[in-house]
């Protein structure tokens, strides 16, 4: 009797990692899925932009006041009218301007900061398009800085 309980959970075992392995597979994404990217009410987009979201061009993650996301978007708008649409509404959320300013790229960046919070935006026009890309993280950091 204890072999055949030692047999049967033994086959139960092989089973459970079997079930597991073709889980993990079924999970691999490949680079057409999508990951969903949840924007931030807090991020600031100008019309005519839209999300990318295929191959993982936009995500975010938001979990006990922890918030981390890119969001990449993409349009016909112009870089400075775009840039000027974020300037004017990032401070209506409460977000104070720290940099702006070309990157050596030339690219045009803008850094935010509010309380523990970091967003970080790109403009840059390649192929007849404007591509924005907003990098929003949370600094742990700040949070002893801003309670003093």
């Amino acid at each position: 009797m204890t072999a055949f309980v030692g047999t049967r959970a033994a086959a139960a075992a092989a089973s459970l990692l079997a079930l597991a392995a073709l889980g993990a597979c079924a999970l691999e994404p490949d680079e057409n899925t999508s990951v969903q990217a949840v924007q931030f009410q807090d991020v600031v987009v100008p019309s005519g932009l839209r999300i990318r979201e295929a191959k993982h061009q936009s995500w975010s993650r938001e979990e006990a006041g922890f918030r981390h996301g890119r969001f990449e978007y993409y349009g016909q708008n112009d870089v400075a009218g775009a840039a000027d649409y974020v300037r004017q509404r990032m401070p209506q959320h409460n977000w104070s301007k720290v940099s702006d300013g070309a990157a050596e790229n030339g690219d045009l960046k803008i850094r935010f900061e509010r309380d523990i919070y970091r967003a970080d935006y790109t403009f840059s026009r390649s192929e007849g398009a404007t591509t924005m890309v907003v990098d929003y993280t949370t600094d742990y950091s700040r949070r002893e800085t801003n309670r003093q």
